[in-house]
């Protein structure tokens, strides 16, 4: 009997071979063009972004709703009577999912909920962190799944660079003025994940090559990472020369085993194309 199933949202970005590893359930969350919603399952990233080409109008994100898991947990119920449900959630202050499974766990008994603080690849890392914890402790309970996940969750670090600052600006998130500022300036600012939220990180100037390199760098400067836990995220639209430079920095740093994650909508949404981001795992 199966004991654990372990859910999370698309705006993970969680691959395919690891949803099919663990056997993890994950809800749609969902974009909006205009007067069309669509579930990020359904959609890729480009597009979002042959949408604002052609619109200029940016595409919304919002988050699953109390039926995406009603629907979810249903089914999980039916297909694993007697398992509990393990739901690590998007960053609970960014977007409604983790109140709308709220509102649906009201009608059931085994659904224990955790919020990640995270999106996109930091959430993944926390998710699969998760599927290899059951794994390997296969006498663990939901209650030691739940703090295993929380002590992950606050170690877990998360920087992310966008190559054009344009989608942040039809988005709302900076100024007309910064965007022109930062643009004739060659300014590239990170964004950070601190405590849930995405916050405004470092500004970097000079190329992009010299922002994600200065920004690799500072992230192992900055925190004690475990080298085996390093994945990488992009956007569509990072070439492949960007990409090859990122892993040779990576290899630089003592990175391991390194791994892209590609970002669906959701995240492509706000970082635009060619954005690139890297998260890792703090040792304890």
């Amino acid at each position: 009997m199966r004991k654990f199933v372990v859910v999370t949202e698309s705006g993970s970005d969680l691959p395919k071979k690891y949803a099919e590893k663990y056997d993890i359930k994950v809800v749609t969350m969902h974009v909006n063009f205009q007067d069309e919603t669509r579930d990020d399952l359904d959609i890729k990233a480009q597009d979002v972004f042959d949408y604002y080409d052609k619109h200029k109008i940016l595409p919304k994100t919002s988050g699953s709703k109390p039926h995406d898991f009603t629907k979810m947990f249903k089914e999980i119920n039916e297909n694993y009577p007697g398992a509990e449900i393990i739901y690590i959630a998007y960053s609970a202050v960014t977007t409604v999912s983790y109140n709308s499974a709220k509102i649906a766990a009201e009608k059931f008994s085994n659904i224990h909920m955790i919020d990640s603080k995270n999106v996109s690849v930091g959430l993944s890392t926390v998710v699969i962190a998760a599927a290899e914890f059951i794994e390997n402790n296969p006498d663990t309970t939901a209650e030691e799944i739940v703090k295993y996940v929380e002590d992950v969750r606050e170690r877990t670090r998360f920087v992310f660079l966008p190559q054009t600052l344009l989608y942040l600006k039809a988005g709302g998130r900076i100024s007309n003025v910064a965007y022109l500022g930062a643009t004739i300036l060659k300014i590239y600012p990170t964004i950070d994940l601190i405590d849930g939220y995405l916050i405004a990180g470092k500004k970097y100037r000079g190329s992009f090559k010299n922002s994600y390199t200065d920004m690799i760098n500072n992230f192992f400067d900055r925190f004690d990472i475990n080298k085996n836990t390093i994945r990488m995220i992009r956007t569509n639209g990072l070439s492949l020369e960007h990409q090859k430079e990122v892993e040779n920095l990576l290899i630089e740093n003592g990175a391991k085993n390194i791994e892209w994650f590609d970002a669906n909508a959701v995240i492509s949404c706000h970082g635009g194309p060619g954005a690139v981001g890297i998260v890792g795992i703090e040792n304890k």
